[in-house]
């Protein structure tokens, strides 16, 4: 029984997740379209089912596997669910109307979907989930390269974020776990590396700070580790001459206009500070009055920069806190922190440090580090469930063999 519950679970986790691949490739697309027209295609629904799929397999994988994590990761997670929900309360009737809601950054199933962590208790499908956001990051690495081909030279950053924004970030966020693991095949280590490149500058073409420190921090940790290895030398050979490389070809294609104002666009937002004014202006609003029950999912604050209320912050921690109220935030970073100093006893590969440090570049990024990240039901966001999963599942064996 317990095996075809696992793989009904798995299942649904691969149709959901390609749901949501499409509805994010698609979406890239079509960016410009739906922020100027405000139209909503066919493939935003597709999400939505794909996200029901997920929903459904985070319930499972809770009640399967919650027996292999620590117990402060089941209460964590349920407390959430019950905090989101009661913040929720006064707005059910508004957020009833608006099925996809319930899916959205202060959606209850958002938090619901959270429970995909559950599933890395599964060693016989997990590596097989593992391997498809492996495939998909080069996907997203193509699909950027075409889109970015595009656009054009001489484009602003606006319209680099257009084209490359979401397929950038997520490649960000998931394929420096592979780009971690040890290895001792040279060939493979050289591939990933000018794989993490590639990514790095699509990052580099949206201007995203953040995304570059997130970036070298990586690098500088995989080179730490190359150093104490036979393949040290090699790798720094082979950074090089992929940096020069790469840069020789760059500049000498049509695509040498748009690293020029890449250039510029980076270097004019190197001197800016697009946030603090932001969190003023929304900390001189703070109603301590909301500071236990929160606000609700529809609560809105008056920014002054763009003259208008606004729903969103670019401190998530503080977002939380603000819309869910306190009980909220303590339980999430309460469950982030904990989760960093536990030693699970899973060895999918060699090397778990990997996700301790995705881990703790999701919680920088949540106090603030990095925007155009949240707490949501997109694919970056079930891969971090994933590391966290991971991370905490405490036995190796967890899926008995069926006895004919």
């Amino acid at each position: 029984m317990n095996r075809t519950i696992a793989r009904i679970i798995y299942y649904c986790i691969l149709v959901g997740l390609t749901c949501n691949f499409v509805r994010l490739y698609l979406q890239q697309r079509d960016v410009q379209l739906i922020m100027d027209e405000a139209v909503y295609p066919w493939y935003f629904q597709l999400s939505f089912l794909g996200n029901v799929l997920i929903c459904a397999a985070s319930v499972m994988s809770f009640f399967l596997y919650r027996k292999y994590f620590p117990s402060f990761i089941t209460t964590c997670y349920l407390l959430l669910i019950l905090w989101v929900t009661i913040a929720s309360f006064s707005d059910f009737s508004a957020i009833f109307k608006r099925t996809t809601f319930f899916f959205s950054i202060k959606g209850i199933g958002t938090y619901i979907n959270f429970g995909l962590l559950f599933f890395a208790a599964d060693t016989e499908r997990f590596p097989k989930v593992l391997k498809f956001f492996y495939y998909a990051c080069f996907f997203f690495i193509i699909a950027g390269y075409i889109n970015l081909g595009t656009v054009g030279l001489g484009a602003s950053r606006k319209d680099f974020l257009y084209v490359i924004k979401d397929s950038a970030f997520f490649c960000v966020w998931v394929f420096p776990y592979f780009f971690l693991q040890p290895d001792e095949d040279k060939r493979k280590n050289l591939f990933h590396l000018g794989t993490f490149l590639l990514i790095v500058l699509l990052v580099f073409f949206t201007g995203a700070r953040s995304y570059l420190i997130i970036s070298m921090v990586i690098l500088m940790v995989k080179f730490s580790k190359s150093f104490k290895s036979q393949n040290g030398i090699f790798a720094i050979v082979g950074l090089i001459v992929l940096v020069i490389g790469g840069y020789l070809i760059i500049s000498n294609s049509q695509f040498s206009g748009s690293l020029d104002n890449a250039l510029d666009n980076f270097s004019e937002r190197s001197v800016e500070d697009t946030r603090s004014d932001q969190i003023f202006d929304f900390l001189s609003q703070y109603d301590l009055e909301y500071l236990w029950q929160g606000v609700g999912p529809l609560g809105l604050w008056y920014w002054n920069s763009i003259g208008d209320y606004y729903g969103f912050l670019d401190n998530q921690f503080l977002l939380l806190s603000w819309w869910a109220g306190l009980p909220a935030i303590i339980t999430y970073m309460y469950f982030l922190i904990k989760s960093l100093f536990i030693e699970s006893e899973i060895r999918l590969f060699q090397d778990v440090r990997a996700t301790k440090l995705m881990i703790g570049f999701w919680i920088c990024a949540c106090l603030g580090l990095a925007i155009y990240v949240t707490i949501c039901s997109d694919p970056y966001y079930y891969f971090i469930s994933f590391m966290i999963g991971l991370n905490a599942c405490q036995y190796t064996k967890i899926i008995e063999p069926e006895i004919d």
